[in-house]
């Protein structure tokens, strides 16, 4: 890492320090032949700025805190990717922060934002119960800047970006009753948290339309990874076998198809599994998966979007926005 400093490019482009400053971050008021030696020596000279030594003048370090809570998972990875990706078109850099689902890691990384001094944050929230959210109106006492994405905290009023997943759940359960199946478990999170009741309401909708019972213990509460959906597949063949299975997501409902095969049960002639993301794998894998697609470039596009807007502006914004989901029909379900 290079030791030189802007009063070394300074120096070496016979600039004052100011001018050197104003042609290094592309402000007007320095003709160009100067701005172009100025970066030309720059780059000689390997020089890279310090962003805490521009807190110290601009009050901006051009850093966003990203918090996600599983990179286990490819849908946050690509999240991520994205965010970073449209972020950087702006001039920002993201500082990464992983929750776990917990909310006393998610508290830390927030301080640990609040101390390295972020310009703001964006979050996807914790898919378990969470007891308080006194970290996140800190950040709004501050008035740092805070986006949800692809979920929200109740109670905190930011803008948020994410899938209409109530309706997601819906055209899938939609076409599965459609298709004759009747017993359908849906394999979910926590239903204390919105990511997960909004699901389940899109699912018992769809029944309802249909006229057709639906019973509690059809939904299974489990943790939302491969393996959660392996352990709650175990369970519920133990008790009954439905003639479809669906998921909170992709990840899950891989975790699904080990379980079965490990039953010999045939997917999806036995029974038909639906996951939710469209992750990239879901179409490459033995039995090709049902899914939702959830469009999360354009989510994290909006995202971004809305999160710079409360950086350039003074008003409180606390739009929800809900992108629409897109059902995706693929080999692992069936006509029962």
């Amino acid at each position: 890492m290079s030791g030189n400093t802007i009063k070394d490019v300074a120096r070496a482009a016979k600039v004052s320090v100011g001018t050197a400053s104003m042609a290094l971050n592309g402000k007007p008021g320095v003709n160009e032949e100067t701005r172009e030696r100025v970066l030309q020596i720059a780059r000689q000279l390997n020089y890279k700025p310090n962003p805490y030594a521009r807190f110290l003048t601009s009050k901006k370090t051009n850093i966003i805190g990203l918090i996600v809570t599983d990179i286990t998972n490819p849908f946050f990875g690509n999240l991520i990717n994205y965010i970073q990706q449209d972020l950087g078109e702006h001039g920002y850099d993201i500082m990464l922060g992983i929750s776990r689902g917990s909310i006393t890691e998610e508290k830390r990384i927030v301080q640990k934002f609040i101390d390295m001094h972020v310009d703001g944050v964006i979050a996807v929230p914790s898919h378990n119960p969470v007891s308080d959210t006194l970290h996140y109106q800190e950040l709004q006492k501050l008035k740092l800047p805070v986006c949800f994405i692809t979920s929200y905290y109740p109670g905190i009023e930011v803008p948020c970006v994410m899938t209409d997943l109530s309706d997601g759940s819906y055209q899938l359960t939609k076409y599965l009753l459609k298709n004759g199946h009747r017993n359908i478990a849906y394999l979910v999170g926590n239903l204390s948290v919105p990511v997960s009741n909004l699901r389940v309401e899109g699912y018992i909708s769809a029944y309802r339309e249909e006229a057709l019972p639906c019973q509690p213990d059809w939904i299974v509460t489990t943790k939302v990874t491969l393996q959660g959906g392996y352990s709650a597949t175990e369970q519920l063949l133990e008790k009954f076998q439905p003639d479809a299975i669906i998921t909170a997501n992709d990840f899950m409902a891989m975790g699904v198809l080990k379980s079965l095969k490990e039953h010999q049960i045939q997917v999806p002639k036995e029974i038909s599994v639906a996951g939710y993301d469209d992750l990239i794998y879901s179409s490459m894998l033995e039995t090709p998966l049902t899914t939702v697609r959830q469009p999360l470039e354009q989510i994290c596009q909006r995202t971004v979007s809305l999160f710079l807007n409360q950086l350039t502006s003074l008003e409180t914004v606390t739009e929800k926005i809900l992108l629409k989901p897109t059902l995706v029909i693929r080999t692992s379900s069936c006509p029962h």
